[in-house]
């Protein structure tokens, strides 16, 4: 991926490279290790001394990545770099690692770019997920014949193989639960304390019908304010202003236009009542920008694109009134809805003196988040989470 969006494909096609930024400034040229975990020890306390608040697995991850591009990738090796527009360029690497400082992307490789691209519709559905996987760099090496045969203009036949039998886990890759863990502890890092809305839980003999009515998650960021004249004012005047209420419909993929659509009604229906309301992915179709875009204009709901290391709002949410009645819908059918909005009223409506057994009253039904960064890689590992 050159570039956030492949802003810079165009570019590096007509001056043949790749190359990438990752805030490092300096020649690499006398630490280009062997090993990507020597490069890591060294780059790691640089990355982080120039991207301060960020945490070390974002910093492992950029290294990594980096150390790909100017050591990982050797001469002659295949690249395929998304165009931006819904087909990839594809070059080999034609030199060894330089650096050209004060350019956008400074540490670089030569490319020899084939005049023929690969359009991503006509990619299988494997190639397509892995090719549009997180991350700036991805390892394709598995659908070496599938690429051959594209950039041949023949049908690519997938030789059929049997599997030994694995769990459940193994053979679907992560569970959309098991991101909500991942995307709350994102949130956090934000100041949106968040908690899993189970619709498992609700009860059907109050509203057995509605389908799209539940959040997948909901979270609040606290305004803060320490001034006692002005806290005074907020009490007095507009308390609720103190605080935001997000609604968040959370999904792994989405693929396609129908599944955008599909996916985008369901948060606005789902959201519509909060503050703030976002669609999230794990993995979206980069081809589905333009629509994406669209809807956002014409109803508001933002969208996210969720990643293990640092995810990123692509599209704002518009702010919105809270709609009460469905919150009261929402009480009334929700046991975990209905626990997160009483805890926030007690910390809304707390003297200043109690704000902060409030608060950590609120904080206890939260999702939890990971502590630490080794807790985080555990995690993602044992569940199967691509980071």
């Amino acid at each position: 991926m050159l570039g956030q969006g492949s802003k810079y494909a165009k570019m590096c096609r007509q001056e043949s490279y790749i190359g990438a930024d990752f805030e490092i400034y300096m020649d690499l040229s006398d630490s280009l290790f062997d090993n990507w975990r020597d490069f890591n020890e060294k780059f790691i306390p640089i990355w982080m001394q120039n991207v301060p608040g960020k945490s070390k697995t974002a910093a492992g991850l950029a290294c990594g990545f980096l150390w790909t591009i100017v050591k990982g990738l050797k001469m002659d090796d295949v690249v395929l770099s998304p165009s931006g527009e819904g087909y990839y360029y594809v070059g080999t690497i034609s030199s060894d690692y330089y650096y050209v400082p004060d350019t956008d992307l400074p540490h670089r490789r030569k490319v020899t770019w084939l005049d023929q691209v690969i359009y991503r519709k006509d990619m299988s559905e494997k190639l397509r997920n892995s090719s549009g996987s997180v991350g700036t760099c991805c390892n394709l090496t598995d659908y070496a014949q599938e690429i051959e045969a594209l950039l041949g203009n023949s049908t690519y036949v997938p030789e059929v193989k049997t599997e030994p039998t694995t769990s459940s886990t193994e053979s679907h890759g992560y569970d959309e639960r098991s991101l909500h863990k991942v995307f709350c502890s994102y949130l956090r890092t934000r100041n949106v304390y968040a908690k899993t809305i189970y619709h498992e839980k609700s009860s059907t003999k109050v509203d057995s019908a509605q389908k799209w009515v539940h959040p997948d998650i909901i979270g609040v960021e606290f305004e803060e304010f320490n001034n006692d004249a002005t806290l005074s004012l907020l009490k007095a005047t507009e308390p609720k202003e103190s605080v935001h209420i997000y609604s968040y419909e959370l999904k792994k993929k989405i693929e396609s236009d129908y599944q955008l659509k599909q996916y985008y009604f369901q948060a606005l229906s789902n959201s519509s009542w909060a503050n703030y309301g976002y669609l999230v992915a794990f993995e979206i179709n980069e081809d589905l920008s333009e629509e994406m875009e669209r809807l956002n204009n014409a109803f508001g709901i933002g969208i996210i694109h969720m990643q293990a290391n640092e995810s990123r709002i692509l599209f704002p949410a518009r702010k919105n009134q809270l709609d009460y009645v469905t919150i009261e819908k929402l009480n009334n059918l929700n046991k975990d809805f209905n626990t997160f909005i009483a805890k926030l009223s007690k910390v809304i409506n707390a003297t200043k003196e109690y704000t902060a057994d409030a608060k950590s009253s609120f904080e206890k039904i939260c999702d939890s988040i990971f502590k630490s960064d080794e807790e985080f890689e555990t995690y993602c590992k044992s569940h199967n989470i691509p980071f």
